[in-house]
């Protein structure tokens, strides 16, 4: 690990990891099983482009001397389970769920520029801040779904 990346951040960068595989394993599963073709569409390309997210985060973390898990057993768990209680009646729940997660992890992706910014890593800070748009972008683009 780089000298300059402290563990703990490390180990909330690699957290983060897991909360994007999780996710985007959550919006497979929803995208199957929906019956709104313009949810549906919007999910799959939730999926291509969380694979693509999952990618960038990846290579951000080994630009950075840190390293990620593959997959998430508990993530992978949590998105059937979360899958199955949206096709028992509980979509707008589980869609209410996935806008504050991409809210939270635009806000985490935000921090993380910061504080890499605070710390000359202006290259890692940048693609942070573009992951976090894009991020809040996606909770605006879900929210038309999740009536408040």
């Amino acid at each position: 690990m780089s000298p300059k990346i402290d563990p703990q951040f490390a180990a909330e960068f690699a957290r983060t990891l897991r909360d994007e595989i999780g996710a985007n394993s959550l919006y497979r599963r929803l995208a199957r099983h929906d019956r709104d073709a313009e949810l549906v569409r919007l999910l799959q390309a939730f999926v291509e482009e969380g694979e693509a997210l999952e990618t960038a985060v990846r290579e951000l973390m080994l630009s950075l001397g840190a390293r990620g898990r593959e997959r998430s057993v508990f993530r992978w768990f949590s998105a059937r389970c979360w899958g199955l209680s949206a096709r028992l009646g509980f979509r707008r729940f589980v869609l209410r769920l996935c806008v504050e997660s991409e809210e939270a992890l635009a806000r985490r992706y935000a921090g993380f520029a910061h504080w890499l910014a605070r710390g000359g890593e202006t290259r890692a800070a940048r693609s942070c801040e573009q992951i976090a748009t894009r991020k809040a972008a996606r909770a605006s683009a879900l929210r038309a779904w999740v009536p408040r």
